[in-house]
């Protein structure tokens, strides 16, 4: 089984990744849509819908960003009128994808060497779980991954530091733990109970 994937950056991609190769063993990923923002994906809806219908599953990954907004809302924009396929998934990260990569937290809390305590229960709950993520990187005891993650000037524009990305994404990939880090981040629990379906799928 080829599953297509939609995300709005390289981390979701990630993400997506790891949890169809966990999740569902026989599957691979083919090929990945969007990777410019939430807006990027939803211009594609239209066309990853029919794809889903004739050429095979479809993910559909994206960040809730609104700490006021519900998910459905968000999928309602995503979706606008299109009859979903049975063959698309769309999910939603409360609030970013940062929150279910915290969610495992000892795993996270090693890789960084910092204390598991300082690493919230309840990331989703987190107005800012990026910035979050890179304040807890800065208290890292490994100088790569403090500066890495980090912006090197404070007053910068940039919210996270020149290898955030390659950093975060190779924790993802060797590290982390889904199956943990969804008894802590309900969205990412109901991401993976829907992923799980298709394994499940003739």
């Amino acid at each position: 089984m080829r599953i297509k994937v939609a995300v709005e950056d390289a981390l979701s991609e990630l993400v997506a990744t790891r949890l169809i190769g966990e999740y569902i063993p026989r599957a691979e990923v083919g090929r990945v849509f969007g990777l410019r923002g939430f807006e990027s994906v939803k211009s594609m809806m239209s066309d990853l819908n029919q794809m889903s219908r004739y050429d095979g599953p479809v993910l559909v990954l994206a960040d809730l960003d609104n700490p006021g907004m519900c998910p459905l809302v968000r999928v309602q924009e995503l979706s606008g009128e299109l009859i979903i396929s049975p063959s698309m998934l769309i999910r939603v990260a409360a609030l970013e994808i940062e929150s279910w990569i915290m969610a495992d937290r000892e795993g996270f809390a090693k890789w960084l060497s910092i204390a598991a305590s300082i690493v919230s229960r309840a990331p989703e709950s987190l107005n800012d779980p990026k910035r979050t993520l890179v304040a807890l990187a800065s208290r890292s005891r490994t100088r790569a991954l403090r500066e890495g993650i980090g912006p090197r000037h404070v007053l910068g524009t940039h919210r996270t530091g020149p290898d955030y990305n390659s950093l975060v994404g190779e924790f993802v990939t060797r590290l982390w733990n889904p199956d943990v880090a969804r008894r802590n981040a309900p969205s990412l629990d109901r991401a993976i109970a829907r992923i799980s379906e298709l394994a499940a799928a003739p």
